[in-house]
């Protein structure tokens, strides 16, 4: 189980998010909004690791798009980071 930082950057103007975004939202999650800026980066509460979770988003990016993916660790810090009570909560699979 582990707590993966996903982000991404998708090179090709007018790309369709929604397959990226629905693989994502597979998993519990947190992200970023509109507001709090980070919308390509994504907190997931997992059982898979940093690899598969990269091989399986693989098909639905570009071969000029980047893709990051890492497990996290529970000592992590961030200043104003909207996913912090997310990230808090009991519930995380460290």
């Amino acid at each position: 189980m582990a707590v993966l930082f996903v982000t991404y950057e998708l090179n090709r103007p007018g790309r369709d998010y929604n397959p990226i975004w629905d693989y994502l939202k597979k998993h519990a999650y947190c992200r970023g909004t509109e507001k709090k800026r980070l919308t390509s980066s994504w907190l997931l509460d997992t059982t898979k690791t940093a690899k598969q979770v990269r091989d399986e988003m693989r098909p639905l990016i570009d071969e000029n798009d980047v893709l990051f993916v890492v497990k996290i660790t529970k000592q992590w810090a961030a200043n104003n980071y909207y996913c912090g009570t997310w990230l808090n909560d009991d519930s995380r699979n460290w």
